[in-house]
């Protein structure tokens, strides 16, 4: 997924399978906001950081994709919705910002989430999919090419080897 080909693809199959993706500020009150159809989404935090390289400061922003997810792709899930899947997600919204100096690492979804959603500005992507049957290959796509950090399914996995180290430089 991380040559240009793919991600080529993976762009011209989002333009003809999804709508024009929305980005909304994250708070308890969107909801009503967003589309109550099926479709794709993502939590993104926009740090208000730069980058000086040399003698000139980069603009913008690195957005962080911290969670991508889908709604309604299943015939028995219909009732899913983005809207819907968005409430389920906006308790998240107002921890304590004080978690993120915890010592204590989360150790399941729900305390991921309650960690990291809570970041500001949080922004929410959505898109949505008329076509059910492509809202999953889809989402899986997206995640393995950002890797997002609360996605515990999907996500490429890094296994590191023990044993002896040899070089990386052999002949």
């Amino acid at each position: 997924m991380l040559d240009a080909e793919h991600c080529e693809q993976l762009t011209q199959d989002l333009v003809e399978f999804a709508g024009p993706w929305e980005i909304h500020r994250a708070t308890e009150d969107l909801a009503p906001a967003l589309p109550d159809a099926p479709g794709l989404y993502m939590f993104v935090w926009r740090p208000p950081f730069q980058f000086q390289v040399g003698s000139v400061p980069t603009h913008g922003t690195f957005p962080q994709l911290l969670y991508i997810g889908q709604a309604g792709a299943s015939q028995t899930d219909y009732g899913n919705t983005i809207r819907q899947r968005y409430k389920d997600y906006r308790k998240f919204l107002r921890g304590d910002p004080e978690s993120l100096w915890t010592d204590t690492e989360p150790t399941n979804r729900n305390q991921r989430l309650a960690r990291y959603l809570i970041l500001q500005p949080m922004e929410f992507w959505c898109a949505t999919v008329q076509e059910r049957n492509r809202i999953e290959g889809l989402e899986k796509r997206l995640i393995r090419l950002h890797n997002p950090p609360l996605n515990d399914r999907g996500r490429p996995k890094l296994r590191g080897r023990l044993g002896t180290p040899r070089s990386a430089w052999q002949s």
